[in-house]
């Protein structure tokens, strides 16, 4: 998807706070991504990079990634096809000295205790790899609406992913299907329903919901959209619930989610709550729209 937006340049700043379960500490994960779109008749070329740092402050656990990207878009049967391929450096780590391990139970006081010898001499506090990513779309633009898909394939090159020095596990490769429309029911609202389906191994997870964009004729903020999106695991029990509210205001769309915990983890446990926000700025297209042949008039 990257260079997938209507302008010459996106840059996008998205930060996630959840879960503060596990050693009263929350799961932190910031985004920050610009792409450009360069076009050249029905052709249109794009790059990007990305960069994404997941925190666990409870064991200093920390996951950086950097990936660049490329995706060429062309437009043919009435359709806009897309594919494109990602490829960046994973680094993890984290602070083994403020985690226990099993040959550290202390049986007479019945506790972990980081005073005894933990015995793992076959763990290491960090790991890297490189990770490739491969993906393709199609959109269409119909009568009243516009639709669009895609799939992708993560971890093509199934990389090492393990803090073990001797055990090497290879990630599993992930998959990724999405689809989305645009329907516009008048001239001040639009029905944009949205469904993501990812799977690996034999975990998955699927997301559907809607967004509905109202035009406000206020030049402040002429447009704004809410919705009510739903994350649930097949064959399991329900995630949770989130709804979704934005502003756009020129180049410029900020979004807001708040997920409400419906899954058994919630159960008598407080501050399940998860917050995410996102900040999109796209620089407006210098792609002709129409040509006009000047022609002199005698």
């Amino acid at each position: 998807m990257m260079g997938a937006h209507t302008g010459d340049l996106r840059v996008i700043a998205n930060y996630r706070n959840q879960w503060r379960q596990i050693n009263g500490a929350p799961l932190t994960t910031g985004m920050l991504q610009a792409d450009k779109a360069f076009h050249y008749y029905s052709h249109e070329i794009d790059g990007g990079i990305m960069y994404a740092r997941d925190q666990f402050s409870g064991f200093q656990t920390i996951t950086n990634k950097i990936y660049l990207a490329g995706a060429y878009g062309y437009d043919w049967l009435s359709s806009h096809w897309r594919g494109g391929i990602q490829l960046g450096v994973v680094s993890n780590s984290t602070d083994l000295s403020t985690q226990t391990f099993p040959t550290q139970w202390d049986y007479p006081n019945g506790t972990f205790s980081q005073d005894i010898y933990n015995g793992e001499e076959n763990i290491r506090a960090s790991q890297m790899y490189v990770d490739l990513n491969l993906g393709t779309s199609w959109k269409k633009k119909f009568n009243k609406f516009n639709l669009l898909a895609g799939v992708a394939i993560h971890h093509i090159n199934r990389p090492k992913d393990t803090y073990f020095s001797q055990v090497f596990e290879r990630r599993k490769m992930r998959g990724v299907f999405h689809t989305e429309a645009e329907i516009k029911l008048n001239a001040d609202w639009q029905l944009e329903p949205k469904i993501m389906w990812m799977w690996t191994a034999r975990a998955q997870e699927y997301l559907f919901g809607s967004n509905v964009r109202y035009s406000t004729a206020n030049n402040l903020i002429p447009f704004v959209y809410f919705g009510v999106f739903y994350r649930h695991g097949i064959k399991r029990t329900f995630d949770a619930v989130y709804p979704v509210f934005g502003v756009i205001y020129k180049e410029f769309d900020l979004g807001l989610s708040y997920d409400i915990n419906l899954s058994p983890l919630s159960k008598g446990i407080k501050r399940v709550k998860t917050f995410e926000a996102s900040l999109k700025y796209t620089v407006p297209t210098s792609k002709v729209k129409y040509k006009i042949i000047p022609c002199d008039r005698y």
